[in-house]
């Protein structure tokens, strides 16, 4: 798998709230929500809320601990294919191996008292294989079925070209219950035809690509096949590897 860096991420600073983007849009896109001091929320279909967890006690619902909940819009997953063959398209995301392979538990303590965060983000950006997927825009005045299979045809023509027939709602797959709230739905169709991909300025793809199951095992077998949503989509649909 190809690992030239196209992409990167960084620590935000507050001279970041005053830049805008190539195509002339704040850079800084996630706002405070309206509700708790903790959250932040993007109107492009995303809440980041940090909430603390409580538990009943003696009778007594008690605050336990603080973490974050990641809220998503609805959105699809899709498992396209044409014959015995799965459709899948290069991401590129801000993953990588671990700053410290042998830290264990210590992990998370000593890249924060050995400030090496900068270091670490500067170690992300690998290409990802994975099915289309994302979340697309609406008006609200559709049922939940129309919507998903509606953004299931959107994503797999923009992000890998395929035009999609005979769609389905195969399941829903939660990538980390405990950050996600909710899932999101995976949709099996076949591909009718395939013509260019149109993706959205702010995404990072490259190539389309037909693999057989065979394919992706031995994919998953050399660690290159990873990405958690893919992986449970596959399996929702009979093809799990």
């Amino acid at each position: 798998m190809p690992k030239e860096k196209i992409a990167g991420v960084e620590i935000l600073k507050d001279g970041h709230f005053q830049m805008t983007n190539p195509w002339k849009k704040p850079v800084v896109g996630w706002q405070p929500t309206s509700q708790g001091v903790g959250g932040l929320y993007n109107p492009m279909g995303f809440a980041a809320l940090r909430v603390v967890n409580t538990k009943l006690v003696d009778g007594v619902m008690v605050p336990l601990y603080d973490q974050p909940l990641i809220v998503e819009n609805l959105g699809s997953i899709v498992i396209a294919q044409l014959g015995d063959r799965v459709g899948l398209v290069k991401n590129f995301r801000m993953i990588g191996e671990r700053l410290l392979p042998d830290a264990g538990a210590e992990y998370i303590r000593r890249l924060e008292s050995e400030k090496r965060w900068e270091e670490l983000l500067s170690t992300l950006g690998q290409w990802s294989w994975e099915a289309p997927r994302g979340l697309a825009p609406g008006k609200g005045e559709e049922d939940m079925k129309s919507f998903i299979l509606k953004t299931a045809k959107i994503e797999a023509a923009e992000e890998a070209g395929f035009k999609i027939e005979d769609a389905r709602i195969a399941g829903r797959v939660n990538v980390n219950t405990t950050f996600f709230p909710h899932a999101q739905y995976v949709v099996h169709a076949r591909i009718d035809s395939i013509g260019k991909a149109k993706p959205e300025e702010l995404e990072l793809l490259g190539a389309t690509r037909l693999f057989t199951m065979r394919e992706l095992r031995e994919l998953n077998d050399a660690g290159e096949f990873v990405d958690g949503l893919t992986l449970a989509a596959l399996a929702l649909c009979g093809l799990g590897i």
